[in-house]
């Protein structure tokens, strides 16, 4: 019995011993999640699948060309034998950057509205900077070669800026490290990249829009970013190209070397490195049905959206910029739903006043022509700070400083872009929409001053629409249930369930460790859109859904069913949504929005509405589009 109990201690300790070295390691493990060790890097560790957000859709199959940072290719340390070559070699690269700029701006000029522009402007201003300049020309007279002074002076320019909770700086910094690595590009001569001899697909830790549009298009089949946002410079100009993205990849620069091959889902989020043959034949026959099924789509046309049986459902487009419009109206986009005010001011150098507000307006309604269009007030903070905007850490900001709060808050900025707002409605069809709304004391307040603006545009006898639609995004769950109370104050609603989700399940969707949990077919998300769309009927107000949700074929019938006449999603996927409401009768979504209702979790809803789509014909375009 004591050899016995001797040997159960024993095993007693080498099992607590192994469990707290593997808790020891998910720990480390998730100390490193969206961020940088201290460490050395770690040695390439080959995953065959890596997980990112969707950023531009489509598939892309082709050898990875990871591209280097600036920082990690010069040698600080370098000496130069002759400091007047170094400072020729210097003054001749910065000649062809600031004269490469000016070209870039030109030919953007189509594709980008003259907010984001700015960026090149911005970068012109560093390049022409005494103090920055006259840094590097002192370091090369300091007997460091060039490119050693350099990657010198821009190290410690972002070291210092970087090492502050200040964004504006934090911007900054990003900003010099693009503009070191044109003028190193220019020091060594390197001209833009030939055409890639075969499909391509770029891998880098982030990609500057500078970087990006030296890159030749052709035979590039698709982007790779380990950081950087589905909002970025680079994600947007991605769309506006058409060109798969995935950003946020989790490990891919320890993952992918230069000539692995990979397979890149845009619609999924998802990269394999040198994946088996079953999943490269899988990808191939996924992509020829996708380009099929993509042309079937836009060649049926932009008729209005309806079921079998008749009841319509209007399809609205999502967007922030300008180049967003021209791929709404091509896939067949009846209006915008949600307008995202605050992607033009994250590029001015201040806040961008009344009439450059205006101007900003109504270039993007005169694209849009009579189409409806909801623009939604500045919805800043969290993750969104204008470079400008000088704002104090918060240890939690997606429960802090954002949104209406910097609005009520900042009452003449917000009045000023209230204004542009309201003239801009005087031609067009327009109406408003205050975001994050948790309280009536928030919605009375924003309309106060709303009243307040239009009372001063009338003094001053300026052109206007007294008589705007006012709505509300329901986003925070007390906006839920309160909504019937909110509903004797506005117009419309619009759920926005990328917020809605996050804050009912207490989940961050860009936290990796808790993604699982961000769910947007949960029971708890379902019962609150549905409470929503009651009120609203029973008000006679106007419903419509705004988050990542619509643009979910899976989830369009549960909507379409639950009461929902009005979707706004990426135009991307309208075609695709559309095709679904056109499949069935309403009776049919009425069905399922019913029977999923009284369902308790979300692998139940989840299977069950596979098992409809199956038995309905549409499976096929949840799993292209999934």
């Amino acid at each position: 019995r004591l050899r016995e109990s001797l040997v159960t201690k024993e095993k007693e300790r080498l099992e607590y011993k192994r469990r707290m070295i593997e808790a020891n390691r998910q720990l480390k493990d998730y100390e490193k999640v969206g961020g940088k060790t201290r460490h050395a890097a770690p040695a390439k560790i080959r995953r065959p699948r890596l997980a990112g957000l969707s950023a531009s859709p489509g598939f892309a199959q082709g050898n990875a060309h990871v591209v280097g940072t600036f920082l990690s290719s010069v040698d600080r340390h370098q000496k130069s034998r002759d400091p007047k070559v170094e400072s020729k070699r210097f003054e001749e690269a910065l000649a062809r950057s600031l004269a490469e700029l000016a070209t870039l701006r030109v030919r953007m000029e189509p594709l980008m509205p003259e907010s984001d522009l700015k960026i090149f402007d911005g970068h012109r201003m560093i390049l022409e900077d005494e103090e920055f300049v006259g840094r590097i020309r002192d370091s090369i007279t300091n007997g460091y070669t060039a490119e050693s002074a350099l990657f010198r002076v821009i190290e410690e320019l972002s070291a210092s800026m970087l090492a502050v909770a200040d964004n504006y700086l934090r911007e900054r910094a990003t900003d010099f490290r693009d503009v070191g690595h044109r003028v190193l590009r220019h020091l060594r001569q390197e001209e833009k990249r030939a055409p890639f001899a075969k499909p391509t697909i770029i891998v880098a830790e982030e990609l500057t829009l500078s970087q990006l549009t030296m890159v030749n298009h052709d035979r590039l089949a698709g982007i790779a970013l380990q950081s950087g946002g589905v909002t970025s410079h680079a994600a947007i100009l991605a769309r506006a190209f058409e060109i798969p993205t995935v950003v946020g990849v989790e490990h891919l620069m320890e993952s992918v070397l230069e000539g692995d091959q990979l397979v890149l889902d845009g619609n999924a989020g998802v990269v394999y490195v040198n994946p088996g043959t079953e999943i490269e034949r899988d990808y191939v026959s996924l992509q020829r049905r996708y380009d099929a099924f993509k042309k079937e789509l836009i060649e049926e046309g932009n008729a209005p959206t309806a079921t079998r049986d008749g009841h319509r459902v209007m399809m609205f487009a999502n967007i922030a910029l300008l180049p967003d419009i021209h791929l709404a109206l091509r896939y067949g986009a009846e209006g915008v739903g949600l307008l995202r005010s605050e992607f033009s001011f994250l590029t001015y150098e201040d806040f961008p006043d009344e009439t450059q507000q205006l101007a900003l307006y109504s270039k993007m309604l005169e694209a849009i022509g009579k189409r409806p269009v909801t623009i939604r007030t500045l919805d800043i903070g969290a993750d969104k700070y204008p470079p400008y905007m000088r704002v104090p850490r918060e240890d939690n900001p997606f429960l802090g400083w954002r949104s209406i709060r910097i609005s009520l808050e900042m009452a003449g900025l917000f009045k000023v872009q209230l204004r542009a707002i309201l003239r801009a409605a005087a031609k067009h069809n327009v109406r408003i929409m205050f975001p994050m709304i948790s309280s009536l004391e928030e919605l009375r307040r924003a309309k106060e001053l709303l009243a307040e603006s239009q009372a001063e545009l009338f003094k001053e006898g300026l052109e206007h629409n007294p008589n705007i639609e006012v709505g509300i995004m329901v986003e925070v769950p007390s906006a839920v249930w309160l909504a019937p109370r909110l509903a004797r104050e506005v117009d419309f609603f619009s759920v926005g369930t990328n917020d809605l989700i996050q804050y009912l399940l207490a989940a961050d969707r860009n936290n990796p460790k808790v993604a699982h949990l961000y769910e947007a077919l949960h029971p708890a998300v379902i019962s609150a859109i549905a409470e929503v769309v009651n009120v609203a009927r029973a008000a006679d107000k106007e419903v419509c859904l705004c988050g990542e949700m619509a643009s979910d074929p899976l989830a369009t019938l549960l909507l379409v069913g639950m009461g929902l006449d009005e979707l706004s999603l990426s135009p991307l996927f309208i075609p695709v949504v559309r095709k679904v409401i056109r499949e069935v009768d309403y009776q049919t979504a009425r069905l399922i929005a019913r029977e999923t209702l009284q369902m308790a979790s979300v692998q139940e809803i989840k299977g069950y509405l596979v098992e409809r789509y199956r038995d309905l014909g549409l499976i096929n375009l949840v799993e292209m589009y999934r």
